[in-house]
């Protein structure tokens, strides 16, 4: 076996006549030109990679992407997706591209690959698509968590089903808009910094047993005009590097994989070097290097009107999907500039008329005066893609928003909203969808994670722990 770490997310396993590619992010941006693969994949990289078999772990465009999957649509390779309560990353696959095998795989059930080759994937957050992939042969087995912040009884059944991992990838920050994007925050005195993530990191590779932990899934740079800001924020797998072997007291080693670093078993580690401090000349270079493609996408908030009917048609379906368990009471917009008639429009979502409606406000009126929970501002032609393609479940890691709070509960609000239209993308509201013999199947599968989000209640929400304490709880 042969693995190649690709890019930001993106594994690359090679074993006799298989070729397993893993949330292929492979070239250009995602997330409307804000977010860039850091270190970028060399392009003779790219050149070699053949897949026979695509796993995608998750919707997020940093995983799914449709640009690159659309480049490997020529290699006819089967797409493999997690089984998860909805079929949204099935339908999307068969709708958008022209891949002629696509399969979903059951949560915890080993799938053979090839003789010798295995698979099993790990489906955690009862909503939420998130998976966890384990390969494994005679020569290696691999745990590639990615975004997915497994523990509890449910990472114990992905440890006690495998032998000692070789190698453990994980994330180590977060695509979170909160609290970033919310006007008059500061981000620098968060509870969720980058040595909390570090510690998370740490406290749960240790918990694999991993005779290697990778710091992964975590490392894009931003070249948008209006998030480079964030960069400032960057997760340096070298502070995590760090911060693990001050923390971790086992035989277990973090090393850094950036790009083009592989491991074989007749080669052993091969490391790419990359000098991560020099991020700040790193993205002087790639705004210059990519400076057409990101023109190109300013220039085009230029031409572009608000799709009034696509705001409607969204939300209408939206507000119904809202039942009596899964609702909203308050009333909140989103604030729109429309550069080609210099017009700036407040969109409405009325959660407890179930309505919504467009005005049109001054440059200078007070957003106060609506009696708004919050209003979130954002590009017309991110907010136009969103209601066209059911996909605001992207719009929040862009961090292309600015979130403006108006009354008390408003941040509370926020996150109920955030929640619910994933919930409603992810064919889960109404709730009655839930209720079918293909999700009581995979709850059966999974009923661990009821005990994991109890044991999340009372340790994170009633004790007030960090969320470092859930590995290290025993």
């Amino acid at each position: 076996m042969k693995f190649t770490v690709i890019s930001h997310a993106c594994l690359y396993i090679e074993h006799k006549n298989t070729r397993l590619l893993i949330d292929p992010w492979i070239l250009g941006s995602c997330y409307w030109r804000s977010w860039w693969n850091y270190p970028e994949p060399d392009e003779s990289l790219i050149k070699n990679i053949e897949p026979t078999h695509i796993y995608i772990t998750h919707l997020h465009w940093d995983h799914y992407h449709g640009p690159s999957l659309r480049k490997l649509e020529k290699f006819d390779p089967i797409i493999i997706f997690p089984k998860h309560f909805n079929k949204r990353l099935l339908r999307d696959c068969q709708r958008d591209f022209k891949f002629n095998k696509i399969l979903e795989i059951d949560h915890g059930k080993k799938f053979k690959l090839e003789k010798e080759l295995f698979i099993t994937s790990y489906q955690f957050n009862p909503f939420f698509i998130d998976s966890a992939l384990v390969v494994e042969s005679k020569e290696c087995s691999i745990l590639n968590v990615n975004d997915c912040k497994v523990f509890g009884l449910s990472l114990k059944q992905i440890i006690n089903n495998h032998k000692r991992f070789e190698f453990v990838f994980r994330s180590h920050s977060s695509a979170s808009p909160i609290p970033h994007c919310i006007e008059g925050s500061n981000p620098e005195i968060s509870a969720r910094s980058p040595l909390a993530y570090a510690k998370e990191f740490s406290y749960f590779s240790e918990k694999t047993n991993a005779k290697y932990a990778v710091p992964f899934a975590s490392s894009h740079y931003f070249l948008h005009k209006d998030t480079e800001k964030f960069n400032k924020y960057y997760s340096d797998p070298s502070f995590v590097a760090k911060t693990h072997s001050r923390l971790v007291k086992t035989d277990q080693k973090c090393i850094l994989m950036p790009s083009s670093s592989s491991w074989s078993k007749e080669k052993g580690l091969e490391i790419f070097q990359h000098d991560y401090s020099k991020l700040k000349d790193h993205i002087i270079e790639g705004t210059k290097r990519h400076e057409k493609s990101l023109k190109k996408r300013f220039e085009s908030e230029k031409t572009i009107k608000l799709n009034k009917k696509a705001f409607h048609e969204y939300f209408k379906f939206f507000l119904r999907s809202n039942d009596f368990i899964f609702n909203f009471k308050f009333t909140f917009g989103f604030l729109i500039n429309e550069v080609k008639t210099n017009s700036k429009l407040l969109c409405l979502v009325n959660g407890k008329n179930k309505k919504t409606s467009i005005i049109e406000i001054s440059p200078n009126e007070e957003l106060k005066k609506f009696n708004l929970s919050f209003v979130i501002s954002c590009p017309i032609y991110v907010f136009n893609d969103c209601n066209l393609k059911n996909m605001y479940n992207t719009f929040t890691p862009s961090k292309l928003l600015k979130i403006y709070l108006f009354d008390k509960k408003a941040n509370k609000n926020v996150n109920k909203i955030f929640n619910l239209l994933d919930l409603y993308e992810n064919d889960c509201l109404p709730s009655y969808k839930l209720a079918t013999f293909r999700n009581l199947e995979i709850i059966i599968r999974r009923w661990r994670e009821f005990f994991d989000i109890l044991s999340f209640i009372i340790i994170i929400k009633i004790m007030r722990k960090e969320l470092k304490d859930l590995y290290l709880a025993r």
